[in-house]
């Protein structure tokens, strides 16, 4: 698959909310946040990490995508919802890797700290 259509496909999987985008990662993917407190190497830890976020997302819905070879970035719109019913919302920059075929690397930039405090954590 190309970086596009596994790029898109992983946002179309987390809409339908189903785990269709497990199998477009690949075995050493790697997950993290740009101030890098939030570290998941391989396909295992990226999805657990990864499915923890998940929980909070009530909606999610890629707005834009600039792909370039293997790499892309997109800007994507997440509406959460907190254990308190609460809700928040935030559009994210996610930079993206491919590598045969696959999904090697996920970068999100979001504001970590406001969300942690949003779902209860500090």
């Amino acid at each position: 698959m190309e970086t596009t259509e596994l790029v898109q496909g992983f946002y179309n999987g987390l809409a339908r909310k189903d785990a269709g985008w497990h199998d477009l990662l690949s075995d050493d993917v790697t997950f993290s946040d740009a101030s890098g407190k939030l570290q998941a190497h391989g396909r295992d830890a990226f999805i657990q990490s990864f499915t923890t976020f998940l929980r909070a997302v009530e909606k999610v819905q890629l707005m834009r995508l600039i792909v370039e070879g293997a790499n892309a970035a997109a800007v994507v719109s997440y509406d959460y919802v907190n254990p308190r019913g609460e809700k928040l919302h935030q559009d994210d920059a996610e930079v993206w890797t491919v590598r045969d075929g696959a999904i090697g690397s996920l970068t999100i930039y979001f504001d970590i700290t406001e969300f942690r405090a949003f779902m209860g954590r500090q």
